[in-house]
């Protein structure tokens, strides 16, 4: 998605609604220049990091107490 400063300052919601829920970057110009970009956070899907944590305790390397 692209967007101009004035876009950005009138629809800041929309803007970061397609950062947010569409996990998509903006680029924001300025003059037609790309000055900045507005990057989705990426999150680490905890269910994959437990098992990958099991399976490394499974093999030896670590043990893992379970959760209180």
């Amino acid at each position: 998605m692209k967007a101009t400063m004035t876009d950005l300052h009138r629809r800041t919601a929309k803007v970061m609604g397609a950062v947010i829920h569409a996990q998509e970057t903006v680029e924001i110009t300025d003059n037609g220049n790309v000055v900045a970009m507005i990057l989705p956070v990426k999150r680490p899907d905890r269910k994959k990091a437990w098992e990958a944590l099991r399976e490394i305790g499974r093999l030896g390397g670590i043990q893992i107490q379970p959760r209180k």
